[in-house]
C-alpha cells in the first residue's frame, strides 16, 4: 500500500507540473488584445500603466487575472424619475451605484454610475443636470451624460478640472429617440454611443478603486426586511422588500417595480433648501450627517462626512469604525429628514 501512496503522489506531482506548463504555453499563444481608446487619454480603467502603441493599446496577456478588476473606470448618466418615466427605466439592474436626489417639485433624478467595460446596451429615460448630482459622486466620476442642467450646474462642470459632461442639447445625434415613448421621457443613450463620446472626453476616464466603501459578512444589526420612505405622495413612496434569495431589496417606487435590486440601501440626510428660480434646490453633500444602512435583511446606523465636494464620502458606524456594505449594487438616497424612514422586521 505505501508503493500505492507514493505512485499515487508522484503522479499527483507530475500532473500538476504539465498542467502549469501547459496554462504558461498557453498564456503566451495568447494574440495582445486591441481596444479602442480616448485619443488623449486611456478609457479603459484596466489600461493604465500598460505600454501604447501608436494609437492603440495592448491589454496585458494576463489581464484575466482578479488583480487587474481593483480600479473601475466610472461614467454616470442621469436617469429622469418621474411618474410618466418610471415605466421606460432601463440599466439601472447593470449600475455600480445609484445615488437618488430631489429636484424642483420634491419628485427625485438618479445619478447612475456605471463601469465603462459593463455598460449596459441602453440607459435612460436621460435628463438633466444639478449641482449636487456633480458634487456628490466626485471623485468616483470624471465623465457624465446629461440632457440640459440647470445653469449652476452647467457652470459647475464648467470649473471641474478633467471633468467632461456630454450634453445631449448639443451632442442630440449621439442620444437616441424612442419613437414609442413620448416626449420628455424619450431620450436614451446607447453603448455604441457612450464609447464613441468616450474618444472625446478630455482627460478620458480616470481609473478609480472600486468600491469605495468597506464590503463584508454582515454584523449583527437590527431585523429590517422592509423598509418604506415617505416621499410626500403615493405616487412617488418607495418601499424595499428584502429578497434573500436574491440577497437584495425589492424596490416599489408608486406603483412601479423597479429593474435594480440592490444589495445595499443607504439613506443620508442633509439640508435641502428652495433655491433660485423654477423652485430649484441646493442640497448639501459636504459636511457630514447622520445615516441609515440596509443590507442583509437588517439595519445599521451610522454617519456620513465628505470634507470638500472633490473628497470621497466616509461611511462609518456609530463606533466610528467603517460601516460594512454588502458586495453588488448600492442605493444611495440623499435626503432631508430620516424621520421619513420606517422599517418592520
Amino acid at each position: 500500500m505505501k508503493h500505492v501512496s507514493r505512485f499515487l503522489s508522484a503522479l499527483v506531482f507530475v500532473l500538476a507540473v504539465f498542467c502549469g506548463f501547459v496554462l504558461i504555453w498557453s498564456v503566451e499563444k495568447l494574440p495582445p488584445a486591441e481596444v479602442r481608446f480616448a485619443k488623449t487619454a486611456i478609457t479603459d480603467p484596466l489600461e493604465s500603466n500598460v505600454p501604447k502603441t501608436g494609437e492603440s493599446t495592448v491589454l496585458s496577456r494576463l489581464s484575466m487575472f482578479p488583480l487587474w478588476g481593483k480600479k473601475k473606470g466610472i461614467v454616470s448618466v442621469m436617469v429622469e424619475n418621474h411618474q410618466a418615466a418610471r415605466p421606460f427605466h432601463q440599466g439601472l439592474s447593470d449600475a455600480l451605484l445609484i445615488e437618488e436626489f430631489f429636484v424642483e417639485g420634491y419628485i427625485t433624478r438618479f445619478n447612475v454610475l456605471f463601469d465603462v467595460k459593463d455598460f449596459p446596451e441602453r440607459v435612460g429615460p436621460v435628463r438633466s443636470l444639478r449641482p449636487y448630482f456633480i458634487d456628490g459622486v466626485l471623485p468616483w466620476v470624471s465623465v457624465f451624460f446629461h440632457f440640459g442642467g440647470s445653469p449652476e450646474a452647467l457652470e459647475r462642470v464648467g470649473q471641474l478640472k478633467g471633468v467632461t459632461a456630454f450634453n445631449g442639447i448639443f451632442y442630440d445625434t449621439y442620444f437616441t429617440r424612442a419613437k414609442d415613448i413620448p416626449a420628455p421621457h424619450d431620450a436614451f443613450l446607447t453603448r455604441e454611443s457612450m464609447r464613441e463620446l468616450l474618444q472625446e472626453a478630455e482627460g478620458g476616464v480616470t481609473p478609480v478603486p472600486w468600491p469605495p466603501y468597506k464590503t463584508g459578512r454582515a454584523r449583527s444589526g437590527s431585523g429590517a426586511t422592509t423598509m418604506t420612505i415617505n416621499f410626500f405622495s403615493p405616487l412617488h413612496n418607495v418601499e424595499y422588500v428584502y429578497d434573500s434569495w436574491k440577497r437584495g431589496y425589492i424596490r416599489t417606487n408608486g406603483e412601479e417595480v423597479s429593474l435594480a435590486v440592490p444589495h445595499n440601501v443607504l439613506i443620508l440626510e442633509t439640508d435641502v433648501e428652495d433655491t433660485g428660480e423654477f423652485g430649484r434646490l441646493a442640497i448639501r453633500v459636504q459636511g457630514k450627517g447622520e445615516a441609515l444602512l440596509f443590507r442583509s435583511g437588517r439595519m445599521y446606523r451610522g454617519r456620513w462626512s465628505k470634507k470638500s465636494p472633490t473628497d470621497s464620502y466616509v461611511f462609518t458606524d456609530t463606533e466610528g469604525d467603517p460601516l460594512v456594505f454588502a458586495s453588488g449594487q448600492t442605493w444611495v438616497t440623499v435626503m432631508d429628514s430620516l424621520s421619513r424612514v420606517k422599517w418592520e422586521e
